[in-house]
């Protein structure tokens, strides 16, 4: 029979696919349906063992691709970390050779004294004779005397400022604001004036003590105060926006997420900071004109002078303005402060912008209060943030200076050196940026005029020797680096005297190899080379 029975196929033993088509293809049934479906599935068989294989060898090669890409992508940044640390060494080595190079011999003291032994007036030759019998019993008598040598005559009575400096009037191309040199002269303590009174108080120095840091003016503590005053705002109006139905929930953290935003967008470029002012002008408008309902406050909380109502004024003349627009005020002056640490200490030219910014704002009339700017808002921002600013100092080494400095803690240690220099950098920078302002050919009202910078910069300057710090140093870089060229042009040679008292005489009073003094005279050096204007 050429078929065999179901039964004798059901007792030969299993073949494989491949054996069992070999062995039916000998056979007359081979072109049956089940000879077909056994072809079939030996070749399906194979398919899917060849298909397997190759994912194999696909996925193995796919990671061995994979591996390579990581290695080559971790080889690059290897060498990039190594460039920049080459860089990075370069630099520190190149900052270290500029710090020993900078620093001069000072002339020996020893000669110093005998000039003053001449003039025949009575009293100043009283005074140094008693210093000069001093001398022998104690030895640090010695060091206020070469401040006392820069003193004119004393049969003269020259006009001095908050420098010591006899100089002229400002240029008369600044705004009437600021010119006014010879009225600091009344809230400044002069070089000379101290080294006047210094060799008096010798006998009472029986044995030397740390100096203590000085005690803050009254309109430096009214800004601590203000201060306090827009935190409890804060809370308070943070508070109200918890309660169902308040109409700032929600609506006071989307404008203040708005001013924030809008801040972090400015950027130099002529039209450039249309947009983000219009949105910030915008909010605080909302908030003036009650389109979002908030409770009134007392304004006065918020400024260093009381005010009286303005006659004729045409808003804003009531004792009270609703809080969301203090608040926002608020804001905008934290923005700007942020701005500053974080854009321009790095960058101090990225200030600009900003100084503008914060000029316009606040000199806008809508935003006034009784015909004044709330600009006291902001300076009590840079009273906390850097107090070097408003006259005080204090040393980088104890805990009770740097808190008087402004030096920030992280946690429960302080923030590392570079960071709090950079810190003051920008802050420097950024005041500099605000209140060397020209209004001259504005028709509105300068905020903050440069009498406060030039405040400032005395104060800082005026510092007596042994008690200065490197913070100090670092503001009176930021202050001056980029914008002494405002500074002549708002006191011509009355800023020429203070800035060779700050870039010459100042750095003397350091300790040696100080590397932030030593950078001040660079930069008069750096003045003098490439904008022509010799200090030394």
């Amino acid at each position: 029979m050429s078929r065999s029975s179901p039964a004798a196929r059901r007792s030969q033993p299993p073949l494989t696919s491949p054996e069992r088509y070999r062995t039916s293809f000998l056979f007359d049934a081979r072109n049956d349906e089940l000879s077909h479906l056994d072809a079939l599935a030996a070749a399906q068989a194979e398919h899917e063992r060849v298909r397997e294989a190759a994912m194999r060898v696909y996925e193995m090669h796919e990671l061995k691709e994979e591996s390579e890409r990581i290695r080559k992508q971790q080889e690059r940044e290897q060498e990039r970390l190594r460039a920049e640390a080459e860089i990075a060494a370069k630099e520190r080595k190149l900052q270290e050779l500029r710090a020993r190079s900078i620093p001069k011999p000072t002339p020996p003291p020893e000669p110093k004294p005998e000039p003053f032994k001449a003039p025949p007036p009575a009293e100043p030759p009283k005074t140094l004779q008693k210093a000069a019998e001093i001398q022998p019993q104690q030895k640090q008598a010695q060091q206020p005397q070469p401040v006392v040598k820069q003193e004119p005559p004393p049969t003269q009575k020259p006009q001095t400022n908050g420098f010591g400096f006899n100089t002229p009037k400002p240029a008369q191309t600044a705004s009437p604001a600021v010119q006014e040199p010879a009225k600091l002269a009344s809230s400044l303590a002069s070089p000379s004036a101290v080294a006047q009174q210094k060799p008096q108080s010798f006998p009472a120095q029986a044995a030397p003590k740390a100096p203590e840091p000085p005690k803050p003016s009254a309109s430096t503590e009214r800004y601590v105060q203000i201060h306090q005053e827009l935190k409890k705002l804060r809370t308070s109006l943070q508070a109200e926006a918890k309660i169902p139905g308040s109409p700032l929930k929600g609506t006071m953290g989307t404008y203040r997420r708005e001013i924030r935003v809008s801040i972090g967008q400015l950027t130099s470029g002529r039209g450039a900071n249309a947009q983000p002012i219009k949105r910030i002008t915008t909010a605080l408008l909302d908030a003036l004109q009650q389109k979002v309902p908030s409770p009134p406050i007392d304004v006065s909380k918020f400024v260093v002078e009381a005010r009286q109502p303005v006659d004729g004024a045409a808003a804003n003349n009531d004792a009270t303005l609703p809080a969301l627009f203090i608040y926002l005020v608020n804001i905008c002056a934290k923005g700007i402060i942020n701005q500053f640490i974080s854009e321009c200490g790095a960058n101090p030219k990225a200030a600009d912008p900003i100084g503008v910014f914060t000029a316009h704002v606040f000199s806008m009339q809508e935003f006034q209060w009784r015909g004044a700017s709330l600009i006291d808002i902001l300076m009590a921002k840079f009273r906390v943030a850097c107090p070097v600013l408003f006259g005080l100092h204090g040393s980088d080494k104890t805990e009770r200076g740097r808190l008087a400095l402004g030096w920030r803690r992280d946690g429960p240690s302080w923030i590392t050196e570079q960071s709090h220099n950079d810190r003051m950098a920008g802050l420097a920078a950024g005041y500099a940026a605000v209140s060397l302002r020209d209004f001259s050919r504005s028709s509105k009202t300068n905020p903050y005029p440069p009498t406060h910078y030039w405040r400032a910069l005395a104060g800082i300057v005026n510092c007596p020797a042994g008690q200065t710090s490197n913070t100090q140093y670092v503001v009176v870089r930021y202050m001056i680096d980029g914008h002494e060229q405002r500074f002549l042009n708002f006191y011509g040679t009355a800023a020429v005297a203070a800035l060779r008292l700050a870039l010459v005489e100042f750095p003397k009073k350091a300790p040696g190899n100080s590397p932030a003094a030593g950078s001040l005279q660079a930069l008069a050096d750096v003045l003098k080379t490439e904008g022509g204007l010799a200090l030394a």
